[in-house]
């Protein structure tokens, strides 16, 4: 979860770096990208401490599948175009929720690790 945490703020960290921002969630079709804006709809709100920590393990797992299938920055000559700016959004997404499960279940979330 810390991982997916730091992993998160990596990516908008880097975004700005290049100059990029982030936009709407439009483009978003790999089964990888769906599957996580599902758990991110499904985000407990005032859960047990149980069943947030397993929903939190569920959520890092899906964004580090995103992390790695679908690269929110442009790769190579590739030139930025709105998917990457829609999966710079889903980053930032995940990072918000993961941040604010973390503390809810008295972590301390750290965007280096």
């Amino acid at each position: 979860m810390r991982y997916a945490f730091a992993r998160a703020a990596a990516v908008g960290r880097r975004a700005r770096d290049f100059g990029m921002r982030g936009g709407r969630p439009v483009g978003l079709e790999r089964p990888e990208e769906q599957a996580l804006l599902a758990l991110l709809g499904e985000m407990p709100g005032w859960a047990r401490h149980g069943e947030l920590s397993g929903f939190l393990v569920r959520l890092a797992d899906g964004f580090h599948d995103v992390y790695e299938r679908c690269p929110a920055l442009p790769q190579g000559e590739e030139k930025p175009g709105a998917v990457h700016a829609a999966r710079i959004t889903l980053a930032e997404a995940a990072r918000i929720a993961l941040s604010n499960g973390l503390k809810m279940i008295g972590e301390i979330p750290r965007e280096r690790l």
